[in-house]
C-alpha cells in the first residue's frame, strides 16, 4: 500500500465522496430469541470482560488477577488462558481476535507506555512502534494484519498496519480523529479530520480503502467484511454501504448509535427509549429491544460473531449472550 498522507487523502475526497440517501426511519418491533446469559469466568481478580470473538466461538478480552492488575484472556471452549503481559508490564488487555485465534493485545506497565502485542499459539509478540515510544493494538484480520496507532519519534500518531514483521503507515491520527475498525479488505473505519480541518476538528466518520479516502458522515464505528459501515449520524444509528447511508431508527426516543456488525449485516448498539438507553439488535430493516430478550439496561454489549452471538459484561462479569 503506497504511503499517502491524510491531507492528501481528505483533499482529493471531496471528489470522490458518495451521494448518501436520504434517512428514513426503520420499524421498531422484531422478535428474535430470547438470549441465554453465560458467565465466562475470570482469574483470580474477579472482574472482567469480553470484548470481542470470531465466528468459531473464541472469545477474548480482560480479566482482574489477585494484585488488581488487568491481564488479557482468551475463553476458548468455556476454559479461560491468561494471556499474560509483554516482560516488565504490569497489565494487558485484548481487544479483538482473528479466525486462525491470533489475539490482538495491547501491553502497558507503570510507566504508562503502550505497546501493541500479538498473541499467537502460545507466544506474545511485540510489535513495536514506528519510531516512538508508543503502539496500541486495535484489531487483527484473518489476513493476520494487525492495525493500530504509533507514533514515529518527534511526531503524532500514525494508523499503521502491521503484517510479519513489516509496518505500513497509514498516515497520521490527527488531534480528535480516531479509529475504530477494520475487515479483511484492510477496510479502516474511523474519524477523520476533513478539509477545512478547523480547530478542534471537522470531524466525519469515513473509511480508508487502499489509500483512498471515503466520507460517510457522522462517526463510524465498526465495519464488516462485505464492506458495511455503522455508526451515527446526526444522532441516529446507521449503516452505509456503497455509498448509500440507511437509517436503523431508534427504540422510540430521539438517538441511537450502532458499535458493530457482523457478516451476515446483523447490527447491535444503543437506542434511546422515552425514558434511557436501552441496547439494540437490528435485522432486516427491524430493531428490536433486547431489554426484551433476557439483556439488561446495564450490560454491556461489544461484537456480535456470524452466529448472531453477543459478548460483553454484566456486573463487571464477562459474559456471552448465546
Amino acid at each position: 500500500m503506497p504511503l499517502v498522507s491524510p491531507r492528501t487523502l481528505l483533499t482529493a475526497a471531496a471528489a470522490t465522496v458518495a451521494t448518501l440517501t436520504t434517512l428514513a426511519p426503520a420499524p421498531a418491533a422484531a422478535s428474535p430469541h430470547t438470549y441465554r446469559v453465560i458467565d465466562l469466568g475470570t482469574l483470580s481478580g474477579g472482574d472482567g470482560a469480553a470484548t470481542a470473538m470470531n465466528d468459531r466461538g473464541d472469545i477474548v478480552g480482560w480479566s482482574t488477577v489477585a494484585s488488581g492488575a488487568r491481564h488479557a484472556v482468551l475463553w476458548r471452549h468455556g476454559v479461560i488462558t491468561d494471556l499474560g503481559v509483554l516482560p516488565g508490564d504490569t497489565d494487558s488487555t485484548a481487544v479483538d481476535v482473528n479466525e486462525f485465534g491470533d489475539v490482538a493485545i495491547t501491553s502497558f506497565g507503570t510507566d504508562y507506555l503502550t505497546r501493541a502485542v500479538l498473541w499467537r499459539d502460545g507466544h506474545l509478540l511485540d510489535l513495536g512502534t514506528l519510531g516512538g515510544e508508543n503502539s496500541v493494538a486495535i484489531g487483527v484480520n484473518d489476513r493476520r494484519q494487525v492495525l493500530g496507532t504509533s507514533e514515529p519519534g518527534g511526531d503524532m500518531p500514525h494508523r499503521f498496519l502491521w503484517r510479519n514483521g513489516v509496518f505500513t503507515d497509514l498516515g497520521r491520527e490527527y488531534f480528535y480523529e480516531f479509529t475504530s475498525d477494520f475487515n479483511n479488505s484492510g477496510d479502516v473505519v474511523g474519524g477523520f479530520n476533513v478539509p477545512p480541518q478547523d480547530y478542534p476538528c471537522t470531524c466525519v466518520g469515513g473509511r480508508l480503502r487502499d489509500g483512498v479516502f471515503t466520507q460517510i458522515g457522522g462517526e463510524a464505528l465498526g465495519v464488516n467484511n462485505r464492506g458495511q459501515v455503522v455508526g451515527s449520524a446526526d444522532g441516529r444509528a446507521f449503516r452505509w454501504q456503497n455509498g448509500t447511508l440507511t437509517d436503523l431508527g431508534t427504540l422510540g426516543g430521539s438517538w441511537s448509535r450502532a458499535t458493530a456488525i457482523n457478516d451476515r449485516g446483523v447490527v447491535v448498539g444503543l437506542s434511546t427509549t422515552t425514558s434511557q438507553w436501552h441496547p439494540f439488535l437490528w435485522r432486516n430493516g427491524v430493531m428490536t429491544d433486547l431489554t426484551t430478550r433476557g439483556v439488561l439496561v446495564t450490560d454491556t454489549i461489544e461484537d456480535i460473531n456470524i452466529r448472531g452471538q453477543l459478548v460483553g459484561a454484566r456486573a463487571n462479569r464477562p459474559v456471552l449472550f448465546r
